[in-house]
């Protein structure tokens, strides 16, 4: 799979975000603070969000 954007959802407040697939730093909601993703040596970890769309 090539690396993508992909539109998140964070599961604590429900605020929406654009991060890049293979992230390598850890990502957090703008507006809770809650960690969205965690790097993982390629493909960035989804730890608090769910994928709503994949943008390419």
């Amino acid at each position: 799979m090539t690396a993508s954007f992909l539109k998140v959802s964070c599961r604590d407040c429900g605020s929406e975000a654009i991060i890049f697939s293979r992230a390598s730093t850890t990502i957090s909601c703008t507006v809770c603070g809650a960690t969205l993703t965690n790097p993982a040596g390629g493909k960035a970890q989804l730890v608090g969000c769910n994928v709503v769309e994949i943008l390419e």
